[in-house]
């Protein structure tokens, strides 16, 4: 049987935030507890941008737009710290394949 951590100071307090009525639940609490430290720390919040990027979770543009810089500077920052995007490019083989049937296309114009 696990024994249960007393509740710490902060946690009766973000109760005490949702039973003044300040807050309709413990979570919407945390999410501007959350969205507040991130606005006054931007480089957590360019971390986070950053994570979730590498994890696939979102776009580099909105990966730029979360840590308010634009995707080259973002590009820049990851550069810096050794993180680069990867490009998906076709093989060389289906890349010629396509130019060819451009350039089939172009002489039937």
């Amino acid at each position: 049987m696990e024994m249960a951590l007393p509740e710490t100071l902060l946690e009766r307090e973000l109760r005490a935030t949702v039973s003044a009525g300040l807050f309709r639940s413990e979570r919407e609490a945390l999410q501007e507890a959350l969205s507040t430290w991130l606005a006054v720390k931007p480089s957590r919040r360019l971390e986070a941008a950053i994570q979730m990027f590498r994890s696939g979770e979102v776009s580099l543009s909105r990966a730029a737009e979360m840590a308010g810089v634009t995707r080259w500077r973002l590009q820049d920052l990851m550069a810096e710290r050794g993180i680069f995007q990867e490009v998906e490019v076709a093989p060389v083989e289906e890349l010629d394949r396509r130019a060819e049937e451009i350039g089939e296309l172009r002489g039937r114009l």
